[in-house]
Order: structure tokens, then sequence, then C-alpha cells
């Protein structure tokens, strides 16, 4: 089977801190992934590597080698941005923006330069039924998504996640404040999510 991502000695410090010490691992592509161990000992300061979502802490510091599809993902020809769009993530906390439960999931596709209604308003509904939330909003999508309880604003964000179609989802415990339906809705395996790595 193909490797999405090949790690090969990675070190991760935060400050004088080190985090991660001597991880070496190929993710096979088109399969789910779980990364599990006890509170503490990395798994999202793991997953955060995998999307450049670390470089935003400013004390970080990373040594060793994270290929995606044959690139060295830390490598400074790379454009973070390119790499956070092909590699999505949803954190264990919801944060919809403060917009319309519509505008969240069509964010994405907007800044893609996609414009058009009816396509726009394709890849919303289909979303938003991937992440199980569909007939719970779809008479109110242009109501605020801070009105929305925090199991619904996680669900519009792995919605707003999945809308861009990314090649990768990182997935930092998403279901921590879901009831046990939603949770078995969203881990359903034929909603579609291909390459999913899990914490």
């Amino acid at each position: 089977m193909n490797s999405a991502f090949k790690i090969e000695k990675l070190d991760v410090f935060y400050s004088d801190k080190q985090a991660l010490k001597c991880v070496n691992l190929d993710i096979p592509s088109k399969s789910v992934t779980a990364v599990i161990g006890p509170s503490g000992c990395g798994k999202s300061t793991f997953i955060r590597c995998l999307n450049r979502m670390n470089d935003l802490i400013p004390v970080f510091r990373l040594d060793g080698k994270i290929m995606y599809d044959g690139m060295d993902i830390y490598s400074k020809a790379v454009d973070t941005i390119d790499i956070r769009r092909r590699i999505g993530m949803v954190f264990q906390k919801p944060n919809p923006f403060p917009k319309s439960i519509y505008e969240n999931v069509a964010y994405g596709l907007r800044i893609q330069g996609i414009n058009k209604k009816g396509k726009i308003d394709m890849v919303v509904e289909a979303s938003l039924k991937k992440a199980a939330i569909w007939d719970e909003v779809k008479d109110r999508l242009h109501q605020s998504a801070l009105s929305l309880s925090g199991g619904q604003q996680q669900r519009l964000c792995i919605a707003r996640a999945i809308a861009v179609e990314p090649e990768v989802i990182l997935f930092d415990e998403p279901c921590s404040a879901l009831d046990p339906i939603a949770t078995a809705k969203i881990e359903d395996k034929d909603r579609g999510f291909d390459n999913r790595i899990k914490k």
C-alpha cells in the first residue's frame, strides 16, 4: 500500500521542552489511521505537525522530515496555505466563524475562487449532509453559526472542513463534544472520508 505520509526521525520542541522524540512512521493512503495514547503524550502535537499548524506557535521547533505525497512539507519552498488546503483539520473544540451557518461552509469555496451560487449551494448541502447536521439546520442556514449548540457547531466545523475536498482530514478528537448518536453518524464508514487521521 502506498504511503500518504512518511515521517522520519521527527523531534518536536516547544522552547526547551521536547514533546516528540524520534518518531518514524509510514501512514498509508486511502485509510483511516488512529493515533492512540495517554493524555499529554503528544498526539495533538503530532497531528498538528502533519499540516504545519504548529508553525503558528512561536516557540515550536521541528527536526526530522515529514514527507507527504513525496514532498517534504517543511521545505522552505512549500506553500503552507496550500498544505493546509490539501490537508484539512477538525479540532477538539468547535471553532465556527462568526458568520451564518451557510457562510461557514461556503467560506473555503469562496477563498478558492468559487462564486457560482448553484455550485456553492450544492456543496454546502452535501457537506452538511455528510456531517450529519443538514436536517437540523436546512431551514435556518442564514442564522449565525454561534447560535448552534456545541455539538452542532462541531458538526458544522466538520462540514466546513470537507466542503473544500481536502486530500486528507486530520481529526483531533472531533467527536468529544457529540452525543453517541451524532458520533455514530460521523464515524459511519459510508460518509465518504477516505484519508482520515484520528486522535
